[in-house]
């Protein structure tokens, strides 16, 4: 199974596309970058185009997105979840089911601890998909990380 992991945000917007069959495999991992003096809608533009277009060429199957937890920032808040509709949308014409996970749970089940730091996670993502190096840019890295955390879940329910 292809599965598409999703880091989101306007700025920046990771992506991790790891196999599962028979041990989770890297695929491919970018990260679709906004120009901040763009106007918002054009931004979402941008990463609805490259997101669809990275779909169509390796096909996953399904979505894992880091869901928004919580921030202090509204405007920030406002941000994320503009950039997560833009993905849910991506994924819906694709007809790719959508599963969200919170980064608690990803770091819980990844890294073994829910409050675990960045660079904890991302070593945890290397040994994992066997790679000589953490993947780079860190929100492709945080994207695998979601990719992986739905691997290891099963089958969980639909968000």
């Amino acid at each position: 199974m292809l599965i598409l992991g999703i880091d989101p945000g306007t700025a920046e917007t990771g992506l991790g596309i790891i196999s599962t069959t028979p041990k989770a495999k890297l695929v491919f991992h970018a990260c679709i970058t906004t120009p901040k003096t763009d106007f918002p809608e054009t931004r979402l533009n941008q990463i609805w185009q490259q997101l669809t277009g990275i779909i169509k060429t390796h096909q996953p199957e399904v979505l894992a997105m880091e869901s928004l937890f919580f921030a202090t920032n509204a405007k920030t808040v406002m941000a994320v979840g503009q950039a997560m509709g833009v993905v849910m949308l991506a994924a819906a014409q694709a007809g790719m089911p959508v599963f969200k996970y919170s980064p608690l749970q990803v770091k819980r089940l990844i890294a073994g601890d829910g409050k675990a730091e960045k660079s904890a996670l991302q070593e945890k993502v290397r040994q994992l998909l066997r790679l000589k190096t953490v993947p780079r840019p860190q929100h492709a890295a945080d994207a695998l990380a979601v990719a992986l955390c739905h691997s290891l879940q099963g089958h969980p329910l639909r968000s």
